[in-house]
């Protein structure tokens, strides 16, 4: 067995137990051969230490891996991109290639039980040097995506070197020894309006690739090009131009029209076009909860195409513990969707719940809310209904409330219907007008409803957002599972604090933790959920909130509930409720003042979050 063996079967030894996944493309260099006209990096193809990435590169990779591991976070797919990897000396990507088939043997089992039946390197190359390079490649069973233009003839004019020099020659050349290679390979190609312009000649080369060349071309993924500030930077007038959604339909009817009945019907069908359906990153609800991307220097970018973008940057791996890059990826996202806002058409389309209303880069590149594919996407899920069916009205508006909450939340508290309808609590027949209702009393009671309103309070647990309501008044109780690495921050709005005080210094959040061990309090005798603490925080401590904006205050109560966890019974409901120390008074004045207001408020009437704990000392 040769040392690259043995480093590999050692590494398969005692994987960890983990409690996500997640998607790495791994960006060792920046640097790059070319100078494409379209490319959205802009200078930094140009600007790259490559001496620098080289030396790096696989240590950076390796302090990765073992920070996620450690962090309980498996990269199911480790994908190298670039700038263009090939230019790194062969000797390193030897050993990025070891490293990465260290990992897949290494989780072995945790990626099988997941379905990814990962074991080979992925690549993404211009395969200018493809064919200095096989050698290696093949060794490892490299799997490879291969970047070109179509029509070809393009090459000579959009992708040219460093030193504006065509190399049309030796892309047929590279692509009849990429045919012969005997592991996984693909095609893919970036459209912009220039690239459509003569669309049957991107039809004949494709047959060409297909037929000629041999390459088998239901391999095929097709991009389009987008605007890009630091593409324009850099090319300025040169810069080539996006589709219109009317050439991006255009082409996909004139598809449909050559390759319908032909041996690459089903790439048009399954591959071609798979960017703009659900099993894509462009379409998840929040591609910062699973899809990353690192480069040599440590920097953690949401993907290939936030590089460079402040708005798209979450962390360094040598700087940020990898639970903190995690939460500034999901919450950068979020905010970038929230920046321009909830499209009233994706609110009501029928396919919703598959688009989530597309790529947030190019949201931003664009200043729009809505995909830049939308229209081809329709043509898609409406050729596949089958695979793609569009829901009825009355589930897209359940499904764009649950979309609200978690992107949109300040949108979601804002529209969120009272969820009292009708009094909670039978009174006595003689106390039984509407007048003395809790509900009457509390539309009678302006600090009632500061008291009782249910858009004061949200929760955010993890990456999920939760609208508080006072647990009298809520018609479900939902519970939640807690553990201590969890993220728990409450969110209030500023103007909770001036309700019931004129010096809202003197305010506090005041939060209450029971827990569902029943106890007997008082002359009343009456059996309640034990009080474990009491907690407040005065409100000039609070925080302006980084997710709200504006009109919201936040507290961090993760290390609060986690001080506490020796007090948490395995299966054991805990319940935590919110209000403010001036409420809180309110509240039992209110009691004192009217005794139909006691009788219905007789158990402790804020906002609550229920949750069980899950505590590794027990």
């Amino acid at each position: 067995m040769n040392a690259p063996e043995t480093q590999l079967a050692a590494a398969a030894l005692a994987p960890p137990a983990f409690a996500r996944s997640i998607h790495l493309l791994y960006v060792p260099t920046l640097n790059c051969n070319l100078g494409c006209s379209y490319c959205y990096l802009g200078r930094q193809t140009s600007e790259a230490d490559l001496r620098a990435d080289g030396a790096r590169a696989v240590a950076t990779l390796r302090h990765a891996l073992a920070a996620l591991e450690e962090a309980r976070v498996l990269a199911f797919n480790v994908s190298l991109h670039g700038g263009e990897v090939t230019t790194l000396p062969p000797a390193v990507l030897d050993e990025l290639f070891i490293l990465i088939r260290q990992h897949y043997l290494r989780h072995f089992d945790a990626l099988t039980a997941l379905g990814h039946r990962k074991s080979a390197p992925h690549i993404k190359t211009n395969l200018y040097k493809f064919a200095p390079l096989y050698e290696l490649f093949d060794k490892h069973k490299v799997s490879i995506s291969a970047s070109i233009d179509l029509p070809l003839a393009l090459h000579a004019r959009y992708r040219l070197t460093r030193k504006g020099e065509p190399w049309l020659a030796r892309t047929h050349d590279n692509l009849r020894l990429l045919a012969r290679y005997p592991h996984a390979k693909k095609i893919s190609a970036t459209l912009s309006a220039e690239h459509l312009q003569d669309i049957p000649a991107l039809i004949d080369d494709i047959w060409y690739i297909h037929r000629e060349l041999g390459v088998d071309m239901n391999q095929l993924n097709l991009m389009f090009a987008f605007p890009s500030a630091l593409n324009q930077e850099k090319m300025g007038g040169a810069v080539l131009t996006p589709c219109t959604p009317a050439q991006q339909l255009a082409l996909y009817d004139a598809l449909h029209a050559a390759f319908v009945g032909s041996e690459l019907e089903e790439g048009l069908r399954r591959h071609w076009f798979d960017e703009f359906t659900p099993s894509y990153c462009t379409n998840a609800v929040n591609c910062g909860e699973k899809f990353y991307l690192l480069q040599g220097d440590g920097n953690v970018y949401s993907c290939v195409r936030g590089q460079g973008i402040p708005e798209f940057h979450y962390g360094n791996v040598f700087a940020d513990p990898v639970d903190d890059i995690l939460r500034t990826g999901a919450r950068k996202i979020a905010e970038m969707h929230q920046r321009h806002g909830f499209d009233a058409g994706c609110r009501s389309c029928g396919h919703l719940p598959l688009c989530n209303t597309g790529c947030p880069v190019v949201k931003h590149q664009n200043a729009s809310a809505r995909s830049y594919t939308c229209e081809l996407q329709r043509a898609i899920y409406r050729e596949r209904p089958q695979s793609f069916p569009e829901s009825p009205p009355d589930e897209v508006a359940a499904y764009a409330r649950d979309y609200a909450r978690r992107i949109h939340p300040a949108l979601a508290v804002a529209e969120t219907p009272p969820t009292h309808t009708a009094p909670l609590f039978a009174l006595p027949p003689e106390l039984d007008e509407e007048k003395n209702t809790l509900r009457a009393l509390i539309a009678a009671d302006p600090l009632l409803q500061a008291l009782y309103r249910d858009d004061a309070f949200v929760l955010e647990v993890g990456d999920e957002l939760v609208p508080l309501a006072s647990q009298l008044l809520k018609q479900r109780a939902d519970w939640y599972t807690l553990a201590e690495a969890d993220r728990l921050v409450v969110h209030v709005r500023r103007e909770l604090f001036d309700a019931n005080c004129s010096e809202p210094l003197r305010n506090t959040l005041y939060l209450q933790m029971l827990r569902d061990t029943p106890v007997v309090y008082g002359d009343e005798r009456r059996t309640k959920q034990e009080h474990l603490f009491t907690w407040q925080l005065h409100t000039p401590c609070l925080e302006p909130s980084a997710r709200l904006g504006d009109g919201w205050l936040m507290a961090d109560l993760a290390g609060l509930v986690a001080l506490h966890r020796r007090l948490y019974r395995r299966g054991v409901r805990n319940n935590l409720l919110f209000t403010t120390g001036y409420l809180r008074d309110y509240h039992y004045q209110k009691q004192k003042a009217n005794a139909f207001y006691h009788i219905q408020a007789v158990n402790l009437p804020f906002q609550n979050f229920e949750f069980f704990y899950l505590n590794r000392e027990q």
